[in-house]
């Protein structure tokens, strides 16, 4: 396997990584801690599963951003304890209307490792399309940036636990 593009990590207490951990695996607590997931439209509700499909809606500028996304692979272990989920970009659209189609091959692999001395660590691989080359400095911002805000709200809102009302109050406005 080719080096990634870039990895970015933040250590946490076991506690937080565990949350991390439940918080990640479960779609339906999506909205309450990752900020580009306002909603979420997939066609299964509850734990992620390898080859499930799952749209991210915001709104950004008074426009629908979507974020389409495949999970690739899951892998979890009780000793060590961790889990790592590996997400392809399928694109992005604004009000569904192709964006950043610069970038080919967007794949994202989240690991949380949930021993002493744990933490969240994203690894992130990405090309750029040969007519965008030119620009690369600039396309290279989006998939950083991507990964950056997914490690920040994995930590912070994302490392807390979700109380069950606020998970069936996002399954529900949808």
């Amino acid at each position: 396997m080719e080096a990634p593009n870039g990895v970015w990590r933040q250590p946490l207490e076991l506690h937080a990584c565990k949350e991390v951990m439940v918080n990640l695996l479960h779609l339906d607590r999506w909205p309450s801690w990752h900020s580009s997931a306002g909603r979420i439209l997939s066609q299964q509700n509850g734990p992620l599963v390898e080859g499930q499909r799952f749209d991210l809606h915001r709104i950004e500028r008074q426009r629908l951003i979507e974020e389409m996304w495949t999970v690739k692979s899951i892998r979890t272990s009780e000793s060590p304890h961790f889990l790592e989920i590996e997400f392809i970009w399928e694109g992005q659209q604004r009000e569904g209307r192709p964006l950043g189609n610069a970038i080919a091959d967007l794949r994202l692999s989240v690991t949380v490792w949930g021993e002493e001395d744990g933490g969240v660590e994203i690894a992130a691989w990405w090309n750029t399309r040969w007519w965008a080359k030119f620009m690369q400095g600039r396309v290279n911002r989006l998939p950083r940036a991507m990964a950056k805000q997914w490690l920040k709200d994995a930590c912070t809102a994302g490392s807390v636990e979700i109380p069950a009302s606020l998970e069936s109050l996002d399954a529900e406005s949808e």
